[in-house]
């Protein structure tokens, strides 16, 4: 059976799910590029640096680098808070002086128990040393790393099987309907690898980057091409060889 020959209600509903699977894919994108550039609309490449805070960093100072940089009043900020975690993110004499002046200024307008601003974190206070302490491990927690990855895993999972099922009852031949399929699960569980390896290795972070887009690009070109093949009568050049004698 080949996804050409379904009745007319069948080739609807999976164009639907192809259309919205092309959808969600060009959401992620939009996402990641607004969570990793200093932009606020539209389509934007992610910067390495903050996908390397973003992984291996600690939640605090990827913080102040990515989401929360609009509030940082100096860039020097950064360091000082980065250089005291490096030092051992001690309950010393420059937590108190330095670190914790910039807190006050920087983050306690928020992130505060008895902050009023709109928007303020009151679950997440920054007003004494261990409230803050809690956020200085370098990036993701073992258990914050464990359940964003299993939850990636197992949703991805899901639409991937269904697209690559899709893709392999296509008329394609064979070589493309492997390279994608392929593609798409090998970049997925490299992504997620590198996940736990920028932890300790920040330039992970270019596998990352890497790895997602050819994850993103593969389930694209592949529900693309079924989408070209549900409704149109492809060139011979793409079609599996019998098919094509068949012709």
């Amino acid at each position: 059976m080949r996804i050409e020959t379904l009745n007319f209600s069948a080739k609807l509903g999976l164009s639907g799910f192809l259309i919205t699977i092309i959808l969600g894919a060009l959401s992620a994108v939009t996402l990641i590029g607004l969570l990793y550039s200093q932009n606020d609309r539209g389509f934007n490449i992610p910067e390495m640096d903050k996908v390397k805070s973003h992984y291996s960093d600690s939640l605090l100072i990827s913080a102040m680098k990515g989401s929360m940089y609009q509030y940082v009043a100096e860039d020097s900020d950064i360091d000082l808070v980065a250089q005291w975690i490096t030092e051992g993110a001690k309950n010393d004499g420059f937590f108190k002086e330095e670190v914790m002046y910039i807190i006050s200024e920087d983050c306690q307008k928020c992130h505060s128990r008895n902050a009023q601003m709109s928007g303020a974190i009151t679950s997440m206070p920054f007003s004494s040393y261990d409230d803050i302490l809690q956020y200085t491990e370098g990036g993701y927690s073992w258990t914050k790393m464990a359940k964003s990855a299993h939850i990636h895993l197992f949703g991805i999972a899901v639409f991937l099987v269904l697209v690559s099922m899709i893709m392999a009852y296509s008329s394609y031949a064979a070589w493309i309907k492997t390279l994608l399929i392929s593609a798409g699960w090998i970049a997925l569980w490299l992504d997620i690898a590198s996940w736990w390896l920028a932890k300790f290795f920040s330039d992970f972070a270019y596998v990352i980057s890497v790895a997602g887009s050819v994850e993103i690009g593969a389930v694209c070109a592949m529900s693309g091409l079924c989408l070209l093949n549900l409704w149109f009568p492809l060139p011979a050049i793409v079609l599996e060889p019998a098919e094509h004698e068949a012709d």
